[in-house]
């Protein structure tokens, strides 16, 4: 599958955007400018493509070529790129055969990448245990629908846990409720559990949380329901009209109810491991209110981290510390498009 297709489908899942008006920004030289209650403060400046936030980032490491989805430590992170080793029989947009996409542990200091388990299909929509022993993936074909597989990363042993292609093939299908157990809908809207040892269960929907959540808030109008690692508080997005979005908190009751955003749309919400900082990111034609963003739940502090990595190709993710982010998005280079990887270091 192509880098183009990869995109669409992204974009197609997850893609909303976000408006702040807590503060505005201007261009000055390659410097980007905040004005908030009257005051010009210099924090952003432009590295490459990407304009960041001096006063909250130490530093940004960039990856080309690589689409990052999730960190095995924290100095390794999951990967889906072409695997060269195996045979071109994946059917581009074309009709051409090209490489297919499989899972790949890079370490972020060597810069050097190794297949999981290579296999002649394409390997997308992965999630990783909260240990970090297992990984959740979709084997496809086409890249919108798969078979949902575990695989161990130390045996490398894999279970099948669905059907062939009963599962959509994106990361948001299917979330780790212990180490040892994922929740997944199926494409006829059933829900099953199954466990590392491939023991699979059929559950009703009716009693999982987030679909409780969705009703108690909307219904259809709910876009997103995000637990925390705790499972205490949940990330809830709603349309509150045709065009606005809300990102509130909540319990799991659904009663302790706290809303911290508002905005045209509202995109890849994404928990700290200490589950009281949610990143997001945000598009927008002004500089004030696009790019990548940090909530503190309990101060309700919005800080703006970058001003261009709006438009991002899959899920916004922490290192198991909570101090690093990894996000990645498409550039065109060369009138190619390309994947390039993010890590971002937060100040303390």
């Amino acid at each position: 599958m192509d880098i183009k297709k990869w995109y669409r489908l992204i974009l197609i899942a997850a893609s909303c955007s976000f408006i702040l008006t807590s503060c505005g920004l201007q261009n000055e030289n390659d410097n980007v400018v905040i004005e908030k209650k009257n005051k010009k403060i210099t924090v952003l400046t432009k590295n490459e493509e990407v304009v960041t936030n001096e006063l909250a980032l130490e530093k940004i490491d960039r990856y080309e070529g690589i689409r990052g989805t999730d960190w095995l430590n924290e100095d390794s992170i999951l990967i889906e790129q072409k695997n060269t080793q195996m045979p071109k029989t994946a059917m581009t947009d074309d009709g051409q055969y090209d490489y297919h996409v499989n899972l790949f542990s890079y370490d972020l200091m060597s810069k050097t990448a190794n297949v999981i388990s290579g296999e002649e299909s394409g390997q997308i929509g992965a999630t990783i245990s909260p240990d970090k022993m297992h990984i959740f993936y979709k084997q496809s074909i086409d890249g919108t629908t798969g078979t949902g597989y575990i695989i161990n990363l130390e045996s490398k042993k894999k279970v099948k846990v669905t059907d062939v292609d009963k599962i959509f093939a994106f990361s948001t299908e299917g979330r780790w409720i212990n180490n040892e157990t994922i929740i997944f809908p199926t494409i006829d809207q059933q829900m099953y559990s199954a466990d590392v040892n491939g023991e699979v269960t059929k559950i009703d929907s009716n009693k999982d949380v987030i679909n409780v959540l969705k009703k108690k808030f909307g219904g259809l109008r709910v876009e997103w329901v995000i637990p925390s690692p705790n499972h205490k508080k949940f990330v809830v997005v709603r349309k509150i009209s045709q065009t606005k979005r809300e990102l509130l908190i909540t319990d799991v009751s659904g009663k302790k109810t706290v809303s911290l955003a508002k905005g045209t749309q509202i995109f890849g919400s994404s928990w700290s491991p200490n589950s009281k900082t949610i990143a997001f990111s945000v598009i927008s034609e002004d500089k004030g209110e696009r790019g990548l963003f940090v909530i503190d739940v309990n101060t309700k502090k919005i800080t703006q981290l970058s001003t261009d990595l709006d438009e991002i190709s899959g899920p916004i993710t922490w290192s198991p510390s909570g101090k690093k982010l990894l996000v990645s998005k498409v550039i065109t280079k060369n009138n190619k498009n390309e994947f390039v990887a993010y890590v971002l270091s937060l100040k303390n």
